[in-house]
């Protein structure tokens, strides 16, 4: 068990890159059924697209998500580095970034699971009946989670070792 709590930082970080990946190269929002099927990118959903004849506007939740994990990411690797330092008042402070890191990637993976609605608000759209969240974007933010909590174990195995 001590071996995969040293290597969780980096586990982490390949699980939400991954997400990151995933949310931007997969359809976030599927409007539609049966022939009648448009869908948007993961590109259209965090910045828009004003080139296109329907051009969507950007969901709000869906650029905080990819502020949220891009900011995640680079905690991350400050919070793999800076132990690798081996200057003790960098390590508590690593300890601090992961925490801030966990945060931003579970917020992150929830926005992502509720980016219909702000889709669908932000283009002023009456319904979201026929609107549905991509596939990647559903495993994407289950990563983001997952990943959030994969970089809590060591410091919640170090406070339970502690009591």
């Amino acid at each position: 068990m001590k071996k995969l709590l040293k290597y969780s930082g980096f586990i982490s970080l390949v699980l939400v890159v991954v997400a990151f990946i995933l949310m931007m190269a997969t359809n976030s929002v599927i409007v539609g059924s049966g022939n009648h099927v448009i869908r948007y990118s993961g590109v259209n959903a965090i910045f828009g697209n004003k080139d296109s004849l329907l051009a969507p506007n950007p969901s709000v939740l869906a650029l905080l998500s990819w502020i949220f994990i891009l900011v995640g990411l680079v905690i991350v690797l400050l919070g793999i580095i800076l132990p690798l330092l081996k200057v003790h008042a960098l390590e508590k402070f690593a300890g601090l970034l992961n925490l801030v890191a966990v945060l931003l990637f579970v917020v992150a993976g929830v926005f992502m699971f509720i980016v219909v609605p702000t889709f669908a608000s932000a283009n002023s759209w009456p319904s979201t009946n026929d609107v549905h969240i991509g596939a990647g974007w559903v495993i994407g933010g289950i990563l983001s989670i997952v990943g959030g909590v994969v970089a809590i174990l060591p410091a919640a195995a170090d406070f339970l070792g502690k009591k």
